[in-house]
């Protein structure tokens, strides 16, 4: 659109200039009530009546309140003008089979005006064409074509400004009567469980279209919660995205499905846009079965899902623009660009490449806001185009086959005259409160290797309420790997119990989810739990008495006992301390009869009984657990020897003798004299 141009001069009204327009072809004459009129000579003087088509006042009062208008000034100038109330449908079907005379409808020009070649271009005189009007002009074709294809958006302005004077002076198909220039600031209350659109007057609820305040609708005094009953304006044909064509439709269908992404809604114009379901795309030029083309990368958002469950991926996108682009030609997907679209290669799940000989200023916009169908629903359809908010889903009965992935549902089947829409738990984007939430959870941040330890975690849901369907998982991950599943133990606190953990570093990571209607919710909490080795420091002395008596030169009986008082000390010093003591009590008896071979002549027949006393020090590591008894083996070595001496002594004594009981230590030996 100029904004520069001035509309009184293109369009003034003289009702005198008219009269003189309407006489070059009718003729003054009375109508059957005697009123004048206008005649028509080429049909044997029939009065000239005109039958403008237009929507019930209830439905849209806006476009009622212009049919009266245009009615009150053509009778001022001698026509006789009938309006005619007509729905939806009948509007439609009255244009398509070219009987409508005049109707009044409403087209949202949008952030660039595309309808200029979609309405006026004679390749849209087609089925499902938008060239209502058949307007057939070379001329107009050809500056539509430069307008459309031009890669400069100041050279396109140039050649609309041109295609909109041939439309003034020559054409003139339809006679715009205003276009509302507005920026609505919304919060997104409501008061009722329902949103009518146009009411009229005043209007109650903000008109117009806007994915933002849809996503942030919500009732006064409540944060979350509640079903959106979305009433229709018009009687509804469709909610196919392929087919629809009014803007009621256009309002439910894009709170279902969404555009790959959105203009920013503080300046229109300004990128980067808001991603959706695609995260970034690039443009470039490649070569394509021996052409030079122009390559579009597209890559999706990884983890999208349908409402069904089933991941968004790019088939459907290649599936949705080859089925409804290319080979239906539907109203909303075929544009100039998908003529010259050469090929389409799906790279993997999130990447999908589109090689095109050629594309206008404006289809960088139409192809990176796409709205993507899912496969594995339309392609099971018998009929494709039908209105998928009517069927029910292939494999979900649960579900009608209109799964989007948008913001809302469709719960179950569309009304006549509404459609309810719920909130959908798996929307990409939800609000990150919308959730199932932790209100506390317990894990320790250290504990002693093999200690056992309890982990308990308190849910509430997105409304405040405990949640007491949920589902919890722990999972611990470090030197090894702990999987459990928390119980619910009332009141929305889940418990769990692990036994034992080795010793080092464990992420900590529990995993709540909660049914919602058809659908869940899940949330995660994440932290680190240290697990410090059970090392102790023991300290023992032990005292052991060795008893001999000697009863026959040849057999020496040995005695021993042990008894030994351990005390235990535990410290750990980081991050907390703790000391722990403890006794342990041990007691053995071990009696040996030790054998030697005297071959000298013994003169002395009796030996001093003697008594020997050793102190052994030893470290040890205590078990993992603190219950378990201390069980040292003490191993005691006796040698006996003769030493040297003064006296005459007869060599040849072979002496053996051992007695197990301490730990590695030599005993002082007996000595043995010659008598």
């Amino acid at each position: 659109m100029n904004w520069e141009a001035d509309f009184e001069k293109l369009y003034p009204y003289n009702p005198g200039k008219a009269k003189e327009l309407l006489a070059k072809v009718f003729v003054p004459c009375l109508d059957p009530d005697g009123r004048t009129a206008w005649c028509d000579p080429r049909e044997g003087g029939r009065v000239v009546e005109i039958e403008i088509l237009s929507l019930p006042e209830a439905t849209i009062p806006t476009y009622w309140w212009i049919a009266q208008y245009i009615k009150a000034e053509a009778e001022a100038i001698g026509l006789k003008v009938a309006i005619k109330e007509v729905s939806g449908r009948e509007m439609n079907e009255a244009i398509a089979a070219g009987t409508a005379q005049a109707w009044i409808i409403g087209w949202l020009f949008g952030r660039f005006p595309e309808f200029l070649y979609r309405f006026f271009h004679s390749r849209e005189i087609r089925l499902e064409g938008w060239n209502e009007w058949r307007v057939r002009n070379p001329r107009l074709d050809d500056l539509l074509d430069r307008f459309y294809f031009t890669k400069d958006v100041r050279e396109a302005m140039v050649y609309a400004w041109k295609a909109q004077e041939i439309l003034v002076r020559e054409v003139i198909p339809w006679i715009p009567t205003y276009t509302p220039v507005a920026i609505t600031a919304f919060d997104g209350a409501i008061e009722r469980d329902s949103v009518v659109l146009n009411y009229a007057p005043p209007f109650m609820e903000p008109s117009g279209f806007s994915a933002f305040w849809f996503n942030t609708v919500r009732f006064k005094g409540r944060r979350f919660g509640g079903t959106l009953r979305y009433y229709h304006t018009v009687d509804i044909s469709t909610y196919h995205p392929a087919t629809y064509l009014w803007a009621s439709e256009a309002e439910a269908i894009f709170r279902v499905y969404v555009y790959a992404m959105l203009p920013r809604p503080e300046d229109v114009y300004s990128e980067p846009r808001v991603p959706i379901l695609l995260r970034y795309f690039e443009l470039g030029e490649t070569f394509y079965e021996g052409e030079r083309v122009y390559r579009f990368t597209l890559t999706l958002f990884e983890g999208v899902r349908w409402q069904d469950g089933v991941e968004v991926t790019a088939a459907d996108w290649a599936f949705t623009l080859l089925k409804f682009g290319k080979e239906l030609k539907t109203r909303r997907y075929y544009a100039p660009w998908v003529d010259n679209l050469m090929g389409v290669r799906v790279v993997n799940k999130t990447t999908l490449e589109l090689y095109l000989r050629d594309y206008g200023w404006m289809d960088v916009y139409s192809i990176t806001e796409f709205v993507v169908l899912p496969m594995h629903i339309f392609a099971r359809l018998p009929d494709p185009l039908a209105d998928p908010s009517t069927l029910m889903h292939p494999t979900r009965p649960e579900l009608s086959a209109m799964v989007g992935n948008g913001p809302f549902a469709l719960a179950g089947l569309r009304r006549a005259d509404y459609s309810e829409l719920v909130w959908n738990p798996w929307y990409y984007w939800r609000h990150p409160d919308r959730t199932v939430q932790f209100l506390s959870v317990t894990v320790p941040e250290l504990i002693v290797e093999g200690t056992p330890f309890k982990v308990s975690v308190t849910l509430v849901d997105y409304l405040g309420a405990r949640a007491t369907n949920a589902s919890v998982t722990i999972r611990l991950t470090g030197p090894v790997e702990v999987v459990c599943d928390a119980v619910h133990v009332g009141g929305g606190v889940y418990e769990s119990r692990i036994d034992r953990l080795s010793g080092g570093i464990y992420s900590v990571e529990i995993r709540a989810e909660q049914p919602i209607m058809l659908w869940s919710v899940d949330n995660t909490y994440r932290t680190t739990l240290k697990v410090v080795p059970y090392t102790t420091t023991v300290t023992s002395t032990t005292t052991i008495t060795v008893t001999r008596t000697h009863v026959t030169p040849t057999t020496i009986p040995v005695t021993v006992t042990a008894e030994r008082t351990t005390t235990v000390a535990r410290t750990i010093t980081s991050p907390v301390t703790e000391t722990t003591t403890a006794t342990i009590i041990h007691s053995e008896f071990i009696e040996k009869t030790v054998e030697r071979t005297v071959t000298a002549q013994v003169t002395r027949t009796e030996l001093a009984a003697q008594t020997n006393t050793i102190t052994v020090e030893r470290t040890i590591s205590l078990p993992t657990s603190e219950t378990s008894t201390l069980m040292i083996p003490t191993i005691v070595v006796i040698t006996e020897r003769v030493p040297e001496t003064s006296l005459p002594v007869i060599i040849g004594i072979p002496v053996t003798m051992i007695a197990i009981f301490a730990i590695g230590v030599m005993l002082g030996a007996f000595l043995i004299r010659k008598g």
